[in-house]
């Protein structure tokens, strides 16, 4: 295990801020006893880099805005040089990066845009790839000294839990947002498959995945992902098949338009695996469904208690019972039931996603620090301050 850091040099002190800036995004950051997030940090920037990143938004900016917020604060770097460092930066998966359109003299042209990104989802994602035993080390860690209490629980999260086949609710029909192959279906492209980081972080700790016959799980929407294979929208569905088959957990982006889709397993997925641990994973996960038994079906076999990833189901008088407040409705007990006596039905109060991605991180904002928080947010946006 790494030294604890000290809080009094120089170069801590950078480590430090960057921590607690990074802090003021819709996914917390906190301080924890160990250090393990400035060790994190760390692994990512160098001092330079990490100033540098002190000055950049929640939302992605072109190098000149950056370099003209750099310069305000007394930090001087040429602008071609900061824009090598910010490319170098996305390199290493420690911020975010995109693309924008900017209407110029010759028309419009694609201008590269560069921002902070939180630990989840974000920067350790970001790693998948490039991962090394001591970052997964201290990543775990992070989540033992309290990051897992800041993120897993929370009002608004970053994925939800879909049903795994829009076929299996009844009554109530499934949203459109929540069936999954059919958004696939209907969507433009460009999609791309990537490596699962919690995989790959299981793996590299001496705990392989024993439900995955692949790494290429995690599905992106709307674009093709650098270090991904560009797929169809067939093969999409394909993969999401295969996860059914597989007894992994759809969760997608919380928004109506996701633009990731996670097959996670109840193996190697830090989500599922923190919130097992809870007594009521159900209040901890985004769901909007919940199993229910026809005990008149029921014949005891226990394949649903077997297939459960939250240990929702349990046998009782050769029956299956159902324990509502551990259930996240993800219907992999009802794709496997051999007497079809299990379906989902809608949860009652369950929470329409937001609408977009943008709208997710604005209602993160506003469970942060109610309506004056999110009221800062868009003013700075306007007056162009980083937020």
């Amino acid at each position: 295990m790494s030294e604890p850091v000290n809080e009094i040099s120089p170069a801590s002190q950078v480590y430090r801020r960057l921590q607690q800036r990074i802090d003021e995004l819709p996914v917390p950051f906190p301080r924890s006893d160990s250090g393990a997030e400035i060790r994190l940090l760390r692994a990512l920037f160098d001092q330079e880099e990490a100033t540098v990143a002190l000055e950049l938004s929640a939302v992605a900016e072109p190098v000149a805005a950056i370099h003209r917020r750099l310069t305000r604060a007394g930090i001087h770097v040429e602008q071609v040089r900061l824009a090598g460092l910010l490319d170098g930066l996305v390199r290493k998966g420690a911020i975010a990066s995109g693309v924008v359109r900017v209407r110029g003299a010759g028309g419009y042209r694609p201008v590269r845009t560069y921002g902070l990104a939180p630990l989840v989802v974000g920067m350790f994602e970001f790693q998948v790839d490039r991962l090394t035993p001591e970052y997964v080390r201290d990543f775990h860690q992070y989540l033992d000294d309290g990051f897992r209490e800041s993120v897993v629980g929370v009002k608004t999260g970053q994925l939800r839990t879909v049903p795994v086949r829009k076929e299996l609710t009844a009554g109530r029909a499934v949203g459109s947002y929540d069936d999954i192959r059919g958004y696939v279906r209907r969507h433009p492209g460009p999609f791309s498959v990537i490596n699962c980081v919690c995989r790959q972080s299981a793996s590299l700790v001496g705990q392989a995945c024993t439900t995955s016959s692949t790494h290429e799980t995690c599905l992106m929407i709307g674009h093709v992902n650098p270090i991904g294979r560009e797929l169809s929208g067939e093969q999409v569905v394909s993969i999401l098949d295969r996860a059914q088959a597989e007894g992994h957990v759809l969760q997608p982006q919380n928004s109506r338009r996701p633009a990731f889709i996670c097959c996670c397993c109840r193996d190697c997925c830090e989500i599922l695996r923190n919130a097992r641990k809870l007594p009521r994973p159900a209040d901890a996960l985004a769901t909007a469904h919940l199993a229910q038994v026809r005990i008149e079906r029921c014949t005891g076999c226990g394949v649903c208690v077997k297939r459960c990833p939250m240990d929702a189901i349990a046998l009782s008088d050769r029956r299956a019972r159902v324990d509502a407040s551990r259930c996240i409705g993800c219907g992999l007990c009802a794709t496997s039931c051999p007497e079809d006596a299990i379906s989902l039905v809608r949860r009652r109060g369950a929470r329409r996603p937001p609408r977009t991605n943008t709208w997710m991180y604005l209602r993160m904002y506003f469970d942060r620090g109610g309506p004056l928080r999110v009221l800062s947010v868009g003013l700075r946006k306007l007056l162009g301050k980083k937020i």
